[in-house]
């Protein structure tokens, strides 16, 4: 069975107060309404998610969410990881080999710039940076996910808020 992944930035953040954990900062209206519409735009190109691997920023935990509502997703079924924060490509290969093999959709919430690093390193598609609020999808021809590799790894859309 072929494994997708969907990655994701999370949407738009607010600046930075001063004082204020850059890990803290929450979505802007504008990110609440682009995480939703990525979430029902996700819903119509029928993903059918199995789990979610994000970030424990509160901005990429309120994205998570809003698209959860979209798929009717259940929010307990969403694992945080602090290491997504400050993640690495290595970071984000590690994750994904430890997936359940039960899992043919994952969606990952994290931040660039490791995002578009990770999509570059799989698949050759060059970025000059995720939007906020954008998706990547992945297709992996591999049954394991401990398989996944440039090689059984293939770039199938970019979608950013103007698509949605």
């Amino acid at each position: 069975m072929a494994k997708t992944l969907f990655i994701v930035r999370h949407g738009e953040a607010k600046q930075k107060e001063p004082g204020e954990k850059d890990q803290d900062r929450m979505l802007v209206a504008e990110g609440l309404r682009q995480s939703s519409h990525l979430g029902a735009y996700l819903y119509k190109k029928n993903a059918d998610i199995s789990a979610i691997i994000c970030s424990a920023a509160r901005r990429a935990q309120q994205t998570a969410e809003q698209i959860c509502d979209q798929l009717n997703f259940d929010l307990s079924k969403i694992t945080y990881h602090g290491d997504l924060y400050e993640a690495s490509v290595r970071i984000l290969l590690d994750k994904v080999a430890d997936f359940n093999n039960d899992w043919s959709e994952v969606i990952i919430v994290g931040h660039n710039p490791v995002v578009s690093y990770f999509v570059e390193y799989l698949t050759g598609h060059h970025f000059d940076g995720m939007e906020a609020g954008s998706v990547v999808k992945i297709a992996c021809n591999v049954d394991n996910w401990l398989e996944i590799s440039q090689d059984s790894s293939s770039f199938e859309y970019y979608a950013t808020p103007r698509d949605y």
